[in-house]
């Protein structure tokens, strides 16, 4: 989470739109994470894991970058890919 956090930060005014999608069915957990690293993203509920299956996550955490157009570009990503990956998307013309 602080690596997101930081990537969202650094990326945010060039476009980056970071949603995270928690998929603990407790909410209360979800809330007390938010505000105790203080997330300044969204983070949606999803306790069914919906977004989970349909992506076909299989890990914690799990990324995937979709670009302006709304294709998913890539997917399963590692965090040690995970700026390189941003970077490349950002740089593409919108």
């Amino acid at each position: 989470m602080p690596h997101l956090k930081e990537l969202y930060g650094r990326y945010k005014d060039q476009g980056l739109v970071l949603l995270a999608v928690h998929s603990d069915p407790d909410v209360a957990k979800m809330k007390a994470v938010v505000q105790e690293l203080m997330i300044d993203y969204p983070v949606a509920q999803d306790g069914e894991r919906k977004t989970m299956k349909a992506y076909h996550g299989d890990s914690f955490p799990d990324y995937y970058l979709i670009d302006r157009s709304g294709k998913v570009r890539f997917a399963d990503l590692a965090n040690a890919d995970l700026d390189k990956a941003v970077e490349a998307l950002l740089k593409e013309s919108p």
